[in-house]
């Protein structure tokens, strides 16, 4: 069951990151005639995570809290 879990998050994660991921790679190999290492792949995934939470969790505490205050108020 973790597994399956498991394998549907990296799943995700590599679907949300496919095109930064493409963008950096060949923009380092340009640069550096190598491949991205593992470490920065990491990293930019890591990033892609960061920024669909926030632009999800935000909005979402955001609703809560005003939803919260409305029920509050009246």
């Amino acid at each position: 069951m973790q597994r399956r879990v498991n394998d549907l998050f990296e799943n995700l994660i590599n679907r949300l990151a496919k095109k930064q991921l493409e963008q950096a790679s060949r923009q380092y190999e340009l640069q550096y005639d190598k491949a991205l290492s593992a470490h920065e792949i990491l990293e930019i995934k890591k990033g892609v995570v960061l920024r669909v939470g926030f632009f999800v969790c935000i909005p979402l505490l955001i609703l809560f809290m005003t939803l919260m205050n409305g029920g509050v108020s009246t």
